[in-house]
């Protein structure tokens, strides 16, 4: 299990946008919400605590914790009762559990 300290060596100089594996058990109870949104990944098999997506940025919190943001491939965002492909998940590991972060690609910087 991953902390926030070691959270931030593994993403240290990653720029936003790259392609990231996350291993995550949440530390709360999911919403109804939420179990519908992860529906497709189960169809696929994948392991309803993974989360593969890019990378959107990673701060701390008022309080002090250190959490990362990814737009999750393996969600999708429930609008007015239809499903979209994609959804933002904030992940949090003094709240849930960080079991596994891998880099898969890093993202090139856009050329203005």
């Amino acid at each position: 299990m991953m902390n926030e300290t070691e959270m931030d060596k593994v993403l240290a100089g990653v720029p936003q946008g790259s392609l990231v594996f996350v291993s995550y058990k949440a530390g709360r109870a999911p919403t109804d919400r939420a179990v519908r949104e992860a529906q497709r990944a189960r169809d696929e098999g994948l392991a309803p605590r993974w989360q593969i997506g890019q990378l959107i940025d990673v701060w701390t919190t008022k309080k002090g914790h250190r959490v990362m943001r990814v737009f999750s491939d393996t969600r999708d965002t429930e609008r007015f009762g239809s499903m979209k492909r994609g959804a933002y998940r904030t992940l949090r590991p003094s709240l849930g559990q960080l079991l596994g972060l891998e880099v898969l690609m890093l993202a090139h910087p856009s050329e203005d």
